[in-house]
């Protein structure tokens, strides 16, 4: 099974709220609606922390350091409607102010036909909610 290595952010702010985006996975059986964590596949000879500073700029059009270990790397299987594929995701815990200035500019035209939302959320609130993944990233803010 072919195994898409991908860098995420857990992005938290001054008041322990972490910053999710909602996109329709029009790729997936069922075209699924979920908040995630910003972050996507590492390229070619990427690092990790290289993947994910990049993705960061063209998600969300900031530009952070990463120093810290990964907080935690979680295997998840993706149903996909032209084939089915493991999604090898490594975590790295990241803070910004919550008045940071973001910006979908830089997305790609897929991402931006499938963004819907992008939202601050405390941790009360994520455990109300079911579609947001992966459910382990409550136990990192």
């Amino acid at each position: 099974m072919r195994i898409r290595k991908c860098a995420r952010a857990v992005i938290t702010n001054e008041y322990h709220e972490i910053l999710l985006q909602k996109f329709e996975f029009t790729d997936v059986i069922g075209n699924v609606v979920l908040w995630v964590t910003p972050g996507g596949g590492i390229r070619g000879k990427e690092t990790p922390i290289e993947a994910l500073k990049r993705e960061l700029r063209e998600e969300l059009g900031i530009v952070v350091d990463i120093y810290d270990e990964p907080l935690f790397e979680i295997d998840v299987f993706v149903e996909g409607k032209s084939d089915s594929f493991i999604s090898r995701e490594i975590y790295y815990k990241i803070t910004i102010q919550s008045d940071t200035i973001l910006s979908i500019e830089n997305m790609t035209e897929k991402e931006k036909d499938t963004f819907i939302d992008l939202k601050w959320w405390s941790k009360e609130e994520l455990k109300k909610i079911k579609n947001f993944a992966p459910r382990e990233i409550l136990n990192y803010f």
